[in-house]
């Protein structure tokens, strides 16, 4: 388990870049992830209503599922002040197999192809794992950097596994 803890109360000496607390620090940053995975799981949803396919409304709804279980996840270690290991998935690595494609912007997803949004919701996971990377970087002196390390490894996992979505739905005949 996971134990976020106020490094400031270990060591005086040992402030945050604001000169914030810890503890402020990391509901602020535990709080904007929130915003931000609110605004992904937002975007599935709009897109699944404007879709007309059943197939690709099916898959935008499970991925805005699982930012909606993500974000009750981040809100339950808010409250708590921990998260456990079994909450997020084991340390992942990144596939890399379609970074090539997703390593520019992409356009606004056709709510209406399967292969546009896999590869709109692959670049979004993998925006906010890079992000979530920086900030635990930012704050490996403190709990707050392994718990932002937790949510960046979910993320690559939820990359990964987009990935291999795309390669089974999109590249299934390709070779």
């Amino acid at each position: 388990m996971f134990k976020i803890i106020m490094a400031a109360k270990q060591n005086k000496n040992m402030s945050t870049i604001s000169g914030k607390s810890f503890e402020e620090v990391r509901n602020q940053l535990l709080r904007r992830t929130i915003r931000l995975k609110e605004r992904i799981s937002q975007r599935y949803d709009i897109l699944s209503q404007q879709s007309l396919l059943d197939h690709v409304k099916m898959l935008l709804d499970e991925l805005k599922n699982k930012e909606v279980e993500d974000t009750n996840l981040i809100r339950k270690a808010i409250e708590t002040g921990t998260v456990r290991g079994s909450d997020f998935d084991k340390p992942s690595t990144n596939y890399e197999m379609l970074d090539h494609i997703i390593a520019e912007d992409l356009e606004d997803p056709d709510p209406n192809d399967l292969q546009s949004v896999l590869l709109s919701a692959m670049k979004m996971s993998n925006d906010l794992h890079k992000v979530l990377l920086l900030m635990s970087e930012e704050y490996k002196t403190s709990g707050i950097g392994s718990f932002l390390r937790t949510l960046a490894e979910h993320e690559m996992e939820n990359k990964n596994r987009l990935a291999d979505m795309y390669d089974e739905m999109i590249n299934k005949d390709y070779w």
